[in-house]
């Protein structure tokens, strides 16, 4: 077989049996890697071969950030951007400056705020957003997704008042009268999300269409597409955009719980689908966000108590199914572990997502039953940026990666976008591997970036390293990252990202 494209002169890295192993040539045919070696790879060139002089240009595998919120992020773009605000004033003039744009009687949105980070440190009152947007139901998020404030007319919608209790898994706020100021978390913004009308589908495609600019960009073309209120609307646009030749990224889209029993009766399984858009993992969330974790010592927040959750993974696995929990704390990934155990699900791959606060016990089990932590490494920066959103705990337990790899858990790193607004991997990559206390090498933390969410979604043997045979997803830089300085690598941006071999991204 010949070659269709030949990347000569560079340093490529596949990332596979020999590690950070540099090559000059790689060749690709048929959207696969063909050969990665040296000059005798333009031995597979022929009158059609399209042949790119790389100039010491450097070719890594693209990423796959294995847990991203890809349509919700999109759909924000449309939204009020309260990440800028500084205070609860700031965040009223930007709600009524984006208000300007909307038509009559359409939902106003935001997202972007943290509490802890505004003058006043809290979210806005209700009251504070009538001011800015009057009559118009008004939803707005705290960056994390956990936590949400509705305005005076979007509870009144949802019929929220004060003798409304408290859904499962969630709470409504109250000022000291009893009447609600607004503030709905985790659970409790279902309440006000289910009434509140959703995007249509070309809306959707157009939220997709615009994370995935941004995610090619990073040089990534894998992604773990976690779970998006209308999540069947969300796979009908993915693979609406794949069939138009307009979806050049792949696609491991998370399926709700309330999916499951329809899921299952129609016979889709873990790895269900195609190269391009597949049915991924049954999410459903055990605790809450950063602030409300669930820990072994007390405190947090139940979104599924541990009898629901050893149901809900036993079904799951009974039917081949692969769960994705989000869990934060210990206590959860406790509870993850015991259902886990309890449905004799040892080896069906079961996602711990976030995995944050794991200690030595837990990642033993986790690893005797061969589930997968899917980690953001952006976590580590979290005590210096956002103080006190995460429980005080002994720090060798908290983003435990190294020692979760020596224990034999295969890790997946992802971005959680939106909750960090620039998903580029790099910065996880650095955080990691300078981590003083549970750092690892680079090699690990690009795997991680790479062939772990490939083997998260069963995909080990089609993407993830760039050896002969696999999918040829890569990434083209300027100049070898590796070879400059670690503070350099938050601001590296890729020249081209190819899907199959085939340029979706920059120029080549």
């Amino acid at each position: 077989m010949k070659a269709d494209l030949i990347l000569a002169g560079g340093v490529v890295r596949t990332l596979g049996r020999g590690g950070l192993k540099r090559f000059t040539h790689l060749a690709v045919a048929g959207g696969r890697v063909l050969a990665a070696g040296g000059a005798d790879v333009m031995e597979l060139r022929s009158s059609r071969t399209r042949v790119v002089a790389l100039r010491g240009a450097a070719v890594l595998p693209a990423f796959n950030d294995a847990h991203a919120h890809v349509v919700y992020y999109g759909l924000t773009r449309f939204g009020a951007d309260l990440g800028p605000a500084r205070d609860v004033a700031g965040i009223v003039e930007r709600l009524r400056a984006h208000g300007r744009r909307l038509k009559s009687g359409e939902w106003q949105q935001g997202m972007g705020y943290r509490a802890s980070g505004l003058a006043e440190r809290r979210p806005p009152h209700r009251l504070e957003l009538d001011e800015a947007t009057g009559s118009r139901p008004a939803f707005i998020d705290e960056r994390g997704g956990h936590s949400r404030v509705a305005n005076s007319a979007a509870l009144r919608a949802a019929g929220i008042t004060a003798s409304t209790p408290d859904p499962a898994g969630g709470r409504i706020g109250h000022d000291p009268d009893g009447a609600p100021n607004g503030l709905l978390q985790e659970g409790a913004m279902r309440m006000v999300a289910d009434v509140q009308p959703l995007p249509d589908r070309r809306r959707r495609s157009q939220a997709i269409q615009l994370a995935q600019k941004l995610l090619l960009s990073r040089g990534i073309t894998s992604v773990g597409a976690a779970v998006n209120r209308g999540f069947a609307d969300d796979l009908f646009c993915y693979q609406r955009l794949a069939m138009d030749g307009e979806l050049h990224m792949r696609v491991n889209e998370f399926l709700s719980w309330e999916l499951l029993e329809a899921a299952s009766s129609l016979g889709v399984h873990a790895g269900f689908g195609g190269d391009v858009v597949r049915a991924g993992p049954i999410k459903v969330f055990i605790d809450g966000g950063a602030e409300r974790v669930v820990m072994r010592s007390g405190g947090g927040m139940w979104r599924t108590p541990p009898d629901e959750l050893n149901a809900l993974v036993k079904r799951a696995s009974d039917a081949g199914l692969q769960v994705a929990a989000h869990a934060i704390g210990d206590g959860a990934i406790e509870a993850m572990c015991d259902a886990v155990e309890a449905a004799g699900a040892r080896g069906m791959r079961h996602r711990v997502e976030h995995c944050t606060i794991c200690p030595p016990d837990l990642r033993r089990r986790l690893a005797r039953l061969r589930m997968v932590a899917v980690m953001q490494p952006l976590a580590l920066r979290a005590p210096r940026v956002a103080p006190g959103v995460f429980p005080e705990v002994d720090r060798e337990d908290f983003a435990p990666h190294r020692a979760l790899a020596r224990a034999g858990v295969r890790i997946a790193f992802s971005s959680d976008l939106p909750v960090t607004p620039d998903p580029n991997p790099w910065a996880g990559i650095r955080a990691a591997v300078e981590d003083e206390i549970n750092g690892i090498r680079v090699l690990d933390a690009l795997r991680a970036y790479t062939a772990g969410g490939a083997y998260a979604s069963f995909e080990e043997t089609l993407k993830g390293t760039l050896e002969p045979g696999m999918l040829a997803d890569l990434q083209v830089y300027a100049a070898d990252p590796l070879a400059g300085p670690q503070p350099g690598w938050d601001g590296l941006r890729p020249q081209a990202v190819l899907l199959g071999g085939v340029l979706v991204s920059g120029s080549l």
